[in-house]
């Protein structure tokens, strides 16, 4: 019963006047021909305005049933670790056939408590559980977001990376990276050189606009998002080498340091 009131209420969100354009082309795109990628490990390092913060490690591979699984552990470290404690570890599941994201576990631990939310997505968009461990903190419950192909970054990422990406080329995609959906614009701006690792390598150039999606599936604008650029490797991987975003404090980046396929 709760599947079938969540596709329905779907549906009823894409015929309103407030979700007729974005929501259906959302809706309406499909993977790509684009290979897909093979099991990797990838490490980022993370900072702003050139200073070093975080680091990540990104695990990805095929499982069975036409599964992927992908899982993420990241933390910061040096004087930011001092000022913020913070360490992450993401789980995701995405299904191979249509790049949709199944479910995922995000636990955030800091200084003094610990967040963790699941989500689970269906063919109408998704429920989400987060609780705080924070003295005071409200009890958690379920909330429940109503947009077809609402995907978490693991899925967006995938099925952006699986489309033809031919200069001029625009993709629109629902996200959902937790406590909020997002509407991302993905435009492929050129091919060009990026110097990374030593050498120059061929990337696609891309750039990012960002629109939250409020309660009502209105877009505004995001209050701290301003502009973002990703350099994408043109090869067979097509991984992210950087990324920059500028936002209300600068600029926070984030550049692959090693990558390892099997």
């Amino acid at each position: 019963m709760r599947f079938f009131l969540l596709s329905l209420a779907g549906w009823v969100a894409l015929l309103s006047p407030a979700g007729a354009g974005w929501q259906s082309e959302v809706e309406a795109l499909r993977p790509g021909t684009f290979p897909p990628p093979p099991d990797l490990t990838v490490r980022y390092v993370f900072g702003w305005s050139g200073l070093v913060a975080a680091r990540a490690e990104i695990k990805l591979q095929a499982g069975p049933r036409g599964v992927w699984s992908g899982r993420v552990r990241a933390g910061t470290e040096g004087w930011v670790r001092a000022l913020w404690k913070l360490d992450a570890t993401y789980n995701t599941s995405v299904a191979t056939e249509d790049w949709q994201s199944l479910d995922f576990t995000l636990i955030e631990s800091y200084r003094r408590y610990e967040v963790e939310e699941k989500v689970v997505f269906r063919s109408g968009g998704g429920r989400s559980w987060r609780e705080s461990k924070s003295k005071g903190a409200k009890p958690p419950k379920w909330k429940n977001f109503y947009v077809a192909g609402l995907r978490d970054m693991a899925g967006a990422i995938l099925l952006a990376r699986s489309q033809l990406l031919q200069d001029g080329d625009r993709i629109k995609l629902a996200v959902f990276p937790g406590d909020g959906m997002y509407l991302v614009e993905v435009r492929v701006e050129g091919r060009e050189k990026l110097r990374w690792g030593g050498g120059d390598h061929p990337v696609i150039r891309l750039s990012l606009h960002i629109d939250q999606i409020k309660k009502d599936y209105s877009l505004s604008p995001h209050t701290k998002f301003r502009h973002g650029t990703v350099w994408v490797s043109d090869d067979e991987l097509r991984l992210p080498l950087r990324l920059e975003v500028g936002v209300f404090v600068g600029y926070v980046f984030a550049e692959m340091e090693a990558v390892e396929t099997r």
